[in-house]
């Protein structure tokens, strides 16, 4: 990465490293972060790469948005040990965010590279294909020089871990998988990953007409680069739309329904101040879906509960859905009111196939430890905590489901951190 590259990243990231400024402790110049993170990189031949990750790792530098002096101070995690007092003139003397990189760097290349090439290990005992005890129960066998560096610079499984599973995600070809809806860190602007291309909601009421907040994950823009632009998102679910020949659609997902006409439009309840006239490029992304007529039952939608067995019901366009957990309620349905009916009312639709989980949600069963994540309607296993974490997604974001439930689904394939292994080159020699 060149000295532009490092500014960029960190501007994508929205990290305060990007108008930050220290004086470098070899010449004494006052210089940007990213060129203390150049030139570091430059002068001890470590890749810049490398750097980042490890201000993430220890002091979430790169994705943290306020400056807080304690995390720049200590921003490499360099000179701290476990029972050390950071104010000890020896753990001082490195305190400060140029002098963490700088000094890191030259510890890992003077010091441990120096040690691996002398001596096959490091201070610690750490060293290719020789196994070492971690954290006094895990046996490590570090299977080159950086991932001995590794574990010599942080002796804990927990730290290592996280430095992976940063760099899987900033620095490998992992894709999120369709459903998923990623924020850029910078912008704010939210995006559908769907048939592998990112989606734009052009307004608020685009994304909350359809999905939670609680779905969304914060990526950089360089995460979103890995997707080709898709059609965007402009209009909330149930939008009246009037193109240019004057018929009126109504927006359901990805497809636009067209009125019988006027006549059914006005029966129905709707007020010509409610339509919006749009352009033929407005409509082009949407899917012509079936006819709204005089016999359409509910064409926005209802929760009707039946009032003897307290069931509930989402009844859309003369069809009822049952729904089999309230969780899904919660999901999908949460701004609805549910309308109590009783058998006569509930008779006059046609009983549909029950209502399942959206994509994007991540759920798992009471029975069973396996995660899931909705994606292209099937329920794809997230394997292990690695990739879970690796994808960003959070733990408390899990919804709890039945087994009766995760049954109406399809079984797709395991979600996996890519098939090629990323290779964590610290040293460009």
């Amino acid at each position: 990465m060149t000295a532009l590259e490092i500014q960029q990243f960190l501007s994508d990231h929205g990290s305060f490293l990007a108008y930050y400024a220290d004086f470098y402790p070899k010449d004494g110049r006052f210089m940007q972060a990213s060129e203390i993170i150049w030139r570091t990189a430059q002068d001890f031949k470590i890749n810049p790469k490398f750097i980042l990750v490890m201000l993430e790792k220890e002091q979430s530098l790169i994705t943290y948005k306020s400056p807080v002096d304690r995390r720049l101070f200590w921003a490499m995690g360099y000179g701290v040990c476990d029972n050390c007092l950071l104010s000890h003139p020896l753990v001082a003397q490195f305190r400060g965010f140029s002098k963490q990189v700088y000094f890191a760097a030259d510890r890992i290349r003077n010091t441990y590279l120096a040690d691996l090439a002398k001596y096959g290990t490091t201070h610690t005992g750490m060293g290719p294909g020789i196994s070492k005890i971690v954290d006094g129960k895990y046996w490590v066998t570090p299977a080159n020089n950086a991932t001995s560096i590794l574990y010599t610079y942080t002796p804990h499984i927990a730290g290592n871990k996280s430095f992976y599973l940063v760099w899987k995600r900033w620095f490998s070809n992992i894709k999120h998988p369709d459903g998923s809806l990623l924020q850029d860190a910078v912008s704010g602007g939210i995006y559908l990953i769907q048939n592998g291309a990112k989606r734009p909601f052009l307004s608020k009421g685009a994304f909350i007409s359809r999905f939670a907040d609680t779905q969304v994950i914060m990526v950089g823009v360089d995460e979103l680069k890995k997707y080709p632009d898709g059609f965007p998102i402009k209009f909330p679910d149930y939008s009246l739309l009037r193109d240019v020949a004057g018929k009126i659609y109504m927006t359901v997902g990805d497809q636009i329904r067209p009125f019988e006409s006027y006549d059914v439009f006005k029966s129905i309840g709707f007020s010509p101040f409610e339509i919006e006239d749009v352009t033929q490029a407005d409509l082009d992304g949407y899917a012509i879906g079936s006819q709204i007529t005089q016999a359409s039952g509910y064409p926005t939608g209802a929760l009707l509960q039946h009032k003897p067995s307290g069931g509930v019901f989402w009844v859309y366009d003369g069809i009822k859905y049952p729904i089999w957990d309230k969780a899904i309620i919660s999901a999908r349905f949460s701004k609805y009111s549910r309308i109590l009916a009783d058998d006569e009312e509930l008779n006059k639709f046609e009983r549909g196939a029950p209502v399942k989980f959206p994509d994007g949600m991540l759920i798992k069963s009471k029975n069973d430890p396996a995660v899931y994540f909705v994606s292209s309607g099937k329920l794809r296993p997230v394997p292990s905590e690695d990739v879970f974490l690796a994808y960003g997604w959070e733990w408390e974001n899990i919804i709890w489901t039945t087994d009766k439930v995760l049954g109406l689904y399809e079984l797709g394939a395991p979600i996996t951190l890519n098939d090629n292994q990323v290779q964590m080159q610290i040293s460009t020699n």
